[in-house]
């Protein structure tokens, strides 16, 4: 990975997929303990989950401030100094001393949590066309390895240390991966010269030049929504009776996501001719899950919230890998503004998902929850067909 020219080789891109997965993992952390940070404050599992959705619009905000700049600056330099801002806003959201402050300390983690999303468009801009399914599949693998370490350490360390204690653990991981890049990350090529008022007008230039790109993002965030409907009200449900569960036995159910990791690679090699089933079977793999899910409180199964977890996660990621692996194949000499546009819109889904899900679930339950999920599931699905037979 010398230069932004030289194909990629499997250890970089292993490297690339373990660097994507902790530096997205800080975006993830609250989930597990948003009961936790509930309690220290004293407002309900609704107004908790504000915290999620707070981290998710900074993520968005994130992407459309800093991404494009991956093809007007150095990556390496941009990788570092957002690491830097993760680290402080981490600190801060840890030693925060008001629900106010931990909504704002969380908005800014997402802001600065972004560096994976500079990381991938610049490994596609370096695999052939027929491999770029399969390593997005490899990057998809870490991030959800990232979503994955997230969930189910911070229930594990927020049980034992505390929310402000496990904020404070994912600085110090921070650190270690700005050192990783500090020593391993190459230097990248610019491609344009663009000023940074005109990189970020030139973003609604690429939705008028590719109309496809605007509707394969709304596609994406509507599952991606779907999904954080599930995660965003799951901590404060298995809380409630009969599950009782506590934030460790909660962030276990991060578990889920190992079926979608070992199957990234291969849903990456089908987006190439099957995009369109993989579509239809992820948003039907949701639907699936969510009427299941509606049924989880009287039921009392726990095996049966984690099918529909797995589900879930399977259905979002072939959903994605679809939908982007197409975007990020328009138009190579503008591939992190492309990105920008697909992720920031995929973030805003998931932020109104995380948001819609905790009230959902505040006011009715199980079922207000798996109704919020089914309804993004068929509209996402409806939305994929649709754009697909345009094409």
């Amino acid at each position: 990975m010398k230069t932004s020219r030289q194909t990629l080789s499997a250890f970089d891109a292993v490297v690339l997929s373990i660097c994507c997965g902790l530096s997205v993992a800080t975006a993830y952390y609250n989930q597990a303990m948003l009961p936790l940070i509930g309690d220290s404050f004293a407002v309900s599992s609704a107004h908790a989950g504000q915290v999620a959705t707070a981290t998710q619009l900074g993520y968005a905000l994130g992407l459309l401030l800093f991404v494009p700049l991956g093809d007007r600056i150095q990556r390496r330099h941009l990788i570092m100094g957002l690491l830097a801002g993760n680290v402080v806003s981490l600190l801060w959201c840890a030693s925060t001393g008001s629900f106010t402050a931990v909504l704002f300390s969380s908005a800014a983690v997402g802001v600065s949590a972004i560096s994976a999303q500079i990381i991938i468009p610049g490994a596609m801009g370096r695999v052939d066309p027929e491999h770029r399914g399969r390593v997005l599949g490899l990057m998809a693998s870490g991030l959800s390895a990232g979503g994955l370490l997230a969930r189910t350490v911070s229930g594990a360390l927020g049980h034992w240390l505390g929310w402000r204690g496990m904020f404070t653990v994912a600085a110090g991981i921070d650190v270690l991966v700005l050192l990783a890049i500090f020593a391993q990350m190459p230097r990248s090529e610019v491609s344009i010269t663009l000023r940074y008022g005109e990189l970020l007008r030139s973003l609604w230039q690429l939705l008028n030049d590719h109309p496809s790109l605007w509707r394969s993002s709304l596609c994406g965030g509507l599952l991606f929504g779907a999904l954080n409907v599930f995660w965003g009200a799951m901590a404060g449900l298995l809380a409630q009776p009969p599950y009782g569960y506590s934030t460790l036995q909660s962030g276990l159910i991060g578990l889920s996501a190992v079926v979608g990791i070992a199957c990234a690679s291969t849903l990456g090699r089908w987006t190439r001719r099957h995009s369109l089933h993989l579509c239809i079977i992820g948003a039907g793999a949701m639907l699936v899950a969510f009427i299941a899910l509606g049924f989880a409180s009287a039921a009392a199964w726990m095996p049966l919230v984690l099918l529909a977890a797995t589900l879930i996660d399977l259905g979002n990621r072939a959903n994605q890998l679809a939908h982007q692996t197409r975007v990020l194949a328009m138009q190579p000499d503008a591939v992190s503004r492309v990105n920008t546009v697909f992720m920031t819109v995929y973030f805003i889904g998931g932020a109104l998902g995380s948001s819609f899900g905790a009230a959902a679930a505040g006011h009715f339950g199980w079922p207000g929850m798996a109704t919020a999920g089914a309804l993004l599931a068929i509209v996402g699905g409806l939305c994929s067909v649709g754009f697909f037979r345009e094409r």
